[in-house]
């Protein structure tokens, strides 16, 4: 995503807007949620889209942040530009060319209008009770199925396959199947 400013890299702050946008923030090695409530402190707002995926990812965590190190910060620039850039877990803003540019401010929206009530924006989440699915891999690969059941504690799934004329439940793993489109 670009390089992230530093300190010495504005020659002429009077270039850069002093009117409040959305801009990207690049933060150190898992410390969005750092720099998030530092800058929190300091009154300047910042968004950190979290993700949750579904199923669960076989390695890591399940909600983990959309952008990893990155947040979004709106600020006034030049006049917050180092008090973002001096935030405890903050590498710098992102940049192309000279300045850090602006996002537009559509993109923050459409990503709140896709967060659930929780905060979350939800990932890949077509295992639900009745919901068509395709299974991608096992011996029943390619074929079209219903959700008839979750099994959470041992991440598979109950499905309803047609086989011989005839709706025949089938467990399989729960990462075998996606929502059909």
């Amino acid at each position: 995503m670009g390089g992230a400013l530093r300190e010495g890299q504005v020659d002429e702050p009077s270039k850069l807007l002093d009117s409040c946008a959305w801009y990207v923030v690049q933060t150190k090695r898992n410390s969005e949620q750092l720099a998030q409530r530092q800058l929190q402190r300091q009154g300047i707002i910042s968004y950190l889209p979290m993700l949750a995926e579904w199923p669960p990812p076989a390695v890591g965590r399940l909600v983990q942040p959309l952008f990893p190190g990155y947040i979004l910060v709106r600020a006034a620039l030049p006049r917050d530009f180092y008090r973002v850039s001096w935030t405890p877990g903050v590498k710098g803003f992102v940049v192309f060319g000279e300045y850090p540019p602006a996002l537009d401010h559509r993109c923050v929206e459409f990503l709140h209008a896709r967060e659930g009530s929780d905060g979350l924006i939800r990932c890949a989440q077509g295992t639900e009770v009745g919901v068509s699915v395709r299974v991608l891999q096992g011996p029943f690969r390619g074929l079209a199925a219903v959700v008839q059941r979750r099994l959470p504690a041992r991440e598979r799934v109950v499905v309803l396959l047609n086989l011989l004329q005839r709706e025949t439940p089938v467990e399989l793993p729960e990462r075998w199947v996606r929502r059909a489109s």
